[in-house]
């Protein structure tokens, strides 16, 4: 069973890491009239139309769920869904590579060991220290790769503007980074506190693995509202709204169907892991979907031209990954023991 896990959990990696290679290149949306569809299909729509194929009535445990944890799953999806806009705006502040690491060094510690706190799943002490050693060494190639992001930020320094204004756009997007790093934890965090819908559905014979979709839905009500709100704000006060009739726009319609499957996959199948790894699967899962998600964006990005006359930069993040695939490796076994 743990091995079937973590194959699915391989796949839910493989449209994470995938996301974002969908998300560049929506011309002629602006980013807001792209962000504002997402939200309505990705983050709202697509979580209740899987949850409807996989489980029966699904809303009706939905309902039967106390309105604190509703409140506390939502609240947690808000935060993500600010976080979210935080992140995309970082990206073009101070590049991917940086971001990236950076999110997934703070996402990576909160949303796996505040989930144990929530649980009450401490491990054993053996467990617990080979856990602990792969957080560690994932950490290192955190850093590795954020070492890899500051290098290819120096080389193009000479392109910026004034040096005060870089500096000033680089600390602002440095501490949004930071910010989104703590927002994306709340997703796993959320769905954590979030599972008495699932037990519901689980007592009344719905599979696990699908039963796991209900978290999502509480959780992503909330990151819709951020989404959908400041997305609109800035679409009406742009007056983009005009996007959604240009010429070539059906490109973009489809490409906002297809990032926000690939999205939601993620997650879903993500949730499925974690049920399938067991106990720890919210704990060891977490780090293992970021970490692996992370080397594929990587991929993406090399594929992409990302890192393309930035070759002693290509290096140090090529060893960041591998620093990351050895961490893998030791979360697995612990996940084993």
């Amino acid at each position: 069973m743990v091995i079937y896990g973590f194959g699915v959990l391989l796949l839910a990696c493989l449209f994470q890491g995938s996301f974002g290679i969908c998300f560049k290149k929506y011309q002629p949306f602006s980013w807001e009239a792209f962000w504002v569809l997402f939200s309505i299909v990705g983050v709202l729509l697509i979580p209740h139309i899987w949850s409807f194929i996989e489980v029966p009535n699904y809303i009706s445990y939905i309902m039967q769920t106390p309105a604190k944890t509703l409140f506390f799953g939502a609240l947690a999806g808000f935060f993500w869904g600010i976080s979210s806009i935080w992140y995309s705006k970082s990206i073009d502040m101070i590049g991917v590579s940086l971001v990236t690491g950076i999110n997934l060094g703070l996402s990576n510690l909160l949303g796996s060991f505040v989930p144990m706190a929530i649980l009450g799943n401490v491990p054993s002490a053996r467990v617990l220290a080979v856990l602990l050693v792969g957080q560690a060494v994932l950490l290192v190639g955190v850093v590795i790769l954020s070492k890899a992001g500051f290098m290819k930020n120096d080389d193009t320094r000479e392109s910026m503007q004034t040096e005060g204004k870089k500096g000033s756009l680089f600390v602002t997007g440095l501490i949004m980074a930071l910010a989104s790093g703590a927002g994306s934890a709340a997703i796993n965090i959320g769905a954590t506190a979030s599972n008495y819908p699932v037990n519901l559905a689980v007592a009344d014979g719905i599979n696990p693995t699908s039963a796991s979709l209900l978290s999502w839905v509480v959780v992503f009500f909330g990151g819709f509202i951020a989404n959908f709100i400041y997305a609109m704000i800035k679409l009406i006060k742009n007056k983009t709204y005009t996007d959604y009739t240009k010429p070539g726009c059906g490109k973009a319609y489809f490409k906002v169907l297809i990032t926000s499957i690939v999205w939601f996959s993620a997650l879903a199948v993500y949730g499925k892991a974690t049920s399938l790894l067991g106990t720890f699967g919210p704990v060891a899962g977490w780090v293992v979907f970021n970490g692996l998600a992370l080397i594929i964006a990587n991929l993406w990005g090399f594929a992409d031209g990302e890192w393309k006359g930035f070759e002693k930069a290509k290096k140090v993040a090529l060893l960041g990954n591998g620093v990351i695939v050895i961490a893998l490796v030791i979360v697995g076994i612990s996940n084993g023991l």
